[in-house]
């Protein structure tokens, strides 16, 4: 068995992840309501599944489906990444529209527009909602900041946020409103 991660890091003890869990549910809890409400709301959607688990482990950074988080997160970095992974499933798996629906990212590249790579595509909805999320529904701008900063290294996301920042977040979420009341 593995005793470092690919960086050298050493893993941790049962407990010490336990107490990471217990850490990021303390995290999540002041904005769970307020952020899973907030984005059903935005887009006029409701999550497929009642219940989402969220499963934390070593080796991951983090990704939608299934749902999983790494070990390695602030606190804030938590709350933003659950949010924005949360946004891929809503945006995916919702009662309007399934993640196994062929014709979703088709869609999407017509409202967005042709020309940018599949994983620039999928982040210019998430990162219009967590814009709005940040500024209009949680009133932390310094947290939509710190989103945009941390995405400069990785071109898909950084991409995704000049598109969002080029023009109106609301015109997006409108758009991607219209089209999930289309499909309802």
């Amino acid at each position: 068995m593995n005793q470092v991660y690919g960086d050298g890091t050493p893993l941790l003890s049962h407990e010490e992840y336990q107490a990471i869990v217990a850490r990021y549910q303390a995290a999540w809890e002041p904005y769970e309501e307020k952020i899973l409400r907030g984005m059903e709301e935005l887009l006029g959607l409701e999550f497929y599944q009642n219940t989402i688990d969220v499963y934390i482990a070593p080796w991951f950074r983090a990704f939608s489906d299934p749902l999983v988080m790494g070990v390695k997160f602030s606190d804030s970095d938590f709350v933003s990444t659950l949010a924005h992974e949360l946004l891929h499933r809503l945006l995916t798996d919702n009662t309007s529209t399934r993640r196994d629906d062929p014709e979703l990212i088709a869609d999407w590249e017509k409202m967005i527009g042709e020309g940018c790579g599949a994983k620039t595509l999928v982040h210019i909805p998430v990162h219009a909602m967590l814009k709005a999320l940040y500024l209009d529904i949680l009133n932390e701008p310094e947290r939509l900041q710190d989103d945009i900063a941390k995405c400069q290294k990785n071109l898909p996301y950084k991409e995704a946020w000049e598109y969002v920042e080029a023009g109106d977040y609301r015109d997006i979420i409108r758009h991607l409103r219209s089209y999930y009341a289309s499909e309802a």
